[in-house]
């Protein structure tokens, strides 16, 4: 049986596994996507009510209601998190290395 240094098997095992930092970044930007995704989920489906509405085919009025302020809260949300994540951007660029 052969012996591999320490050393080897660390960077064996390091190669095979994305690094922490990675994982993080990449779940924050899979979470961003899916932010992206659900509003853009959202406004269409606001926006097929309203047209189905206006062109006199059968919809409830509190449906198109309620989706159309579905859409407007995942909005403002979505401007939210932009926010923060740019105040926190402009902290980060204004401390000293």
């Amino acid at each position: 049986m052969r012996i591999e240094p320490t050393r080897v098997l660390v960077q064996q095992a390091e190669i095979g596994q994305p690094k922490a930092t990675e994982k993080v970044v990449g779940s924050f930007a899979e979470a961003l996507q899916g932010l992206l995704r659900e509003v853009e989920r959202s406004d269409a489906h606001a926006s097929e009510l309203k047209r189905r509405l206006l062109t006199g085919e059968p919809v409830e009025l509190h449906e198109v209601l309620i989706a159309t302020e579905k859409a407007h809260l995942a909005f403002q949300t979505l401007l939210a998190v932009r926010n923060k994540l740019l105040e926190a951007y402009q902290e980060l660029t204004r401390m000293p290395l």
